[in-house]
């Protein structure tokens, strides 16, 4: 991420919100503005020491004055959420970038939003939106037991409330164990919208597989990149700056987005995961291999855009409109 496009923020307040949760409320410090933006995108924020971490924005209103995201201490963490839950307290001064969405609501007459566990956060945005504009829906959010549910207040709300669906797995009541009624039968007016981990959206595409739903009815979110790679299988190729002609050999076990940088190449870089998308570059020449989970499948088809930390090429040349 480059340091012009940071936006310096204060962290206004701190609750818990379901356990092992917390919000965090953000304002922009003086002579700096929150942009707008849409339900499912989030942000960069920017740790001491440990980089950027991305979360989804899920603030009640868009109105600019906060931003607010929710952070599940995970045991799995790289870092991120412990360092946030045991040393972030209000008035501390924080970076983040500004919002990106590569996971808009897409036109529909009717919505399925399905959440797994703190995968909540974009969907709740999406369900208060579509609340406000009377547009059908349902949103089943899974939790392992009601201790943890988040946003509750919010989604008792009358706005919500008889829209929303908690399911607990220690009342056998999860994905896995019950398909809800509205996916057991396919309806091509209705797109389905779900977030959380691997599992959970593997399941939710074996039912919609089951009961007959087409895949371009499902728009998800994951918390990992997890596209098979095989480093064995690897090969080097050269990638070009369209701005320069310049070309630079990509190793097998280098990175698109490590060559670029050493060359000192300007280049948007955040979770180097493959899972964020800031730094997706139009591709002008060459085949990509696909390796995040950001690009739909559309995307990937059409071979015009690759992200740098991920993914490779198909092609011994790749051009990019650098």
């Amino acid at each position: 991420m480059k340091d012009a496009e940071l936006i310096p923020v204060t962290v206004k307040t701190i609750d818990e919100n379901g356990f092992g949760n917390i919000s965090l409320q953000l304002i922009a410090q003086q002579g700096y503005v929150l942009p707008a933006y849409s339900p499912g995108a989030h942000i960069d924020l920017f740790i001491p020491e440990l980089g950027p971490r991305q979360y989804s924005l899920c603030s009640e209103t868009g109105n600019g004055e906060h931003y607010e995201i929710c952070i599940k201490l995970s045991a799995a963490s790289s870092g991120g959420s412990h360092f946030i839950h045991h040393h972030v307290k209000p008035g501390d001064s924080l970076s983040i970038s500004a919002p990106r969405n590569h996971f808009p609501l897409p036109n529909a007459r009717r919505y399925l939003l399905l959440a797994g566990g703190i995968g909540i956060t974009p969907l709740l945005a999406m369900a208060e939106q579509l609340a406000s504009q009377h547009i059908e829906f349902e949103l089943h959010y899974y939790v392992s037991n009601h201790r943890q549910a988040a946003f509750l207040p919010r989604l008792n709300a009358p706005a919500l409330a008889k829209h929303t669906f908690v399911h607990c797995s220690d009342a056998n009541d999860s994905l896995r164990q019950k398909t809800p009624v509205s996916l057991c039968q396919a309806d091509k007016e209705t797109q389905v919208m779900a977030c959380g981990p691997e599992g959970f959206i593997q399941c939710l595409q074996d039912a919609m597989q089951k009961y007959q739903w087409q895949a371009e009815q499902l728009s998800f979110e994951r918390f990992s990149n997890t596209q098979p790679i095989n480093p064995s299988d690897d090969r080097g190729f050269y990638i070009e700056v369209n701005s320069t002609g310049k070309r630079y050999f990509v190793n097998p076990n280098q990175s698109i987005a490590e060559i670029l940088l050493s060359a000192r190449v300007d280049i948007t870089l955040s979770c180097e995961q493959g899972i964020c998308g800031s730094c997706i570059t139009e591709v002008i020449d060459g085949i990509p291999d696909h390796r995040d989970c950001v690009l739909t499948e559309e995307e990937r088809a059409e071979n015009t855009q690759i992200t740098l930390c991920c993914s490779r090429s198909k092609s011994p040349v790749l051009v990019l409109d650098l």
